[in-house]
């Protein structure tokens, strides 16, 4: 257990735990970390299943697993494969990757899923598309259009009924953050359970040299967006919405250490926490905050050098204490990765 001790809390993490042995199999799998609580307990697990040849392991070039908790994510069933995955990768147009995904009230689980091209790394990126699962992943619906245009889906997020989704449109032609006017951050919202999606708004946060992103509601149900800065790595882009996201305060930005790419944020009992890949390419960096704004040195919790740590989180319960369940990868040869699971709780 690592212990992480702050003014007014205590962070800790628990050891690393296996969660996709990709080396064994002579493998790797970038990316699709996708997690979502279809209903108490339940946990659904996303990864992807990539060559190990292409890219030295660091591509998209492959098909879309998951598996299934019933235990909070204590333990996993089989491995499942994602039809809409393998279907894409014989027909060889797109590859498919799943870094978001919600359940919603009803129980259905929606995955988002990104439509890499199949014959590079992942980008360019075609329209995003969604499947639905009705009885806990074991059905999937035919796949359809989220939105018109082209590019990453960075967050999705189910709030109060409403499914919202952030997209970087931009479909990484020229560059995977922005070099162009039309390459801006937009927000999606569905109100019938993934259904269907209307635009909310182009958020007015910059998007020259942006990428990445990650968005949350605190419990004040503010809408908080951060963006990943390619020209200032340890400065985050940081927006906030008092009224859903119709309005904006801001932006300002949020100060690094050890700056971050492809940032991923939650709330657990009152704490705003931030992981991803730091500016050196050298660990995998956890921030803390109370505020969202203002956060501590960070924490380098694993140290392994290369093209890892896309990672995903999701806020899970277990005998009325809120943890957070961190899934991330990692370098095991070259830019091949295993995925692996932490715990995080908060003591105050």
């Amino acid at each position: 257990m690592l212990e992480i001790n702050r003014n007014n809390y205590t962070v800790n993490v628990s050891e690393p735990i296996l969660y996709v042995d990709n080396e064994s199999r002579g493998r790797s799998g970038h990316m699709s970390h996708a997690m979502a609580e279809f209903a108490p307990g339940k946990l659904i697990d996303f990864n992807s299943n990539c060559t190990a040849k292409k890219y030295d392991g660091h591509s998209t070039y492959g098909w879309i697993e998951y598996r299934i908790s019933e235990d909070g994510g204590e333990t996993f069933s089989e491995i499942y494969e994602l039809p809409y995955s393998k279907e894409s990768l014989f027909d060889g147009i797109h590859v498919i990757s799943v870094e978001k995904a919600v359940a919603c009230d009803d129980g259905r689980i929606v995955a988002i899923c990104l439509r890499n091209t199949a014959t590079t790394l992942c980008a360019p990126w075609d329209t995003p598309m969604t499947v639905t699962s009705f009885d806990g992943g074991k059905t999937w619906t035919k796949e359809k259009e989220l939105c018109p245009y082209k590019g990453r889906v960075y967050d999705a997020v189910y709030h109060d009924g409403v499914i919202y989704v952030l997209e970087f449109c931009n479909d990484g032609t020229s560059d995977f953050v922005g070099v162009k006017n039309e390459h801006v951050y937009r927000i999606f919202t569905s109100h019938n359970n993934g259904e269907t999606f209307e635009e909310l708004c182009v958020v007015p946060i910059p998007s020259m040299g942006r990428g990445y992103g990650s968005m949350l509601f605190d419990s004040d149900n503010r809408l908080h967006v951060y963006a990943y800065n390619i020209k200032d790595e340890t400065h985050l882009d940081h927006i906030m919405s008092e009224d859903f996201g119709k309005t904006w305060c801001g932006p300002d930005t949020c100060y690094l250490k050890d700056g971050i790419r492809n940032p991923q944020t939650a709330i657990i009992d009152g704490v705003y926490v931030l992981h991803g890949r730091n500016a050196a390419l050298t660990g995998f960096v956890l921030y803390t905050s109370e505020d969202g704004v203002n956060f501590d040195d960070g924490y380098n919790i694993a140290s392994v050098k290369g093209l890892c740590y896309y990672s995903n989180n999701i806020v899970l319960e277990k005998n009325g204490k809120k943890r957070l369940l961190i899934q991330y990868s990692e370098c095991y040869k070259s830019q091949c990765v295993n995925i692996f699971h932490r715990w995080l709780e908060i003591e105050k």
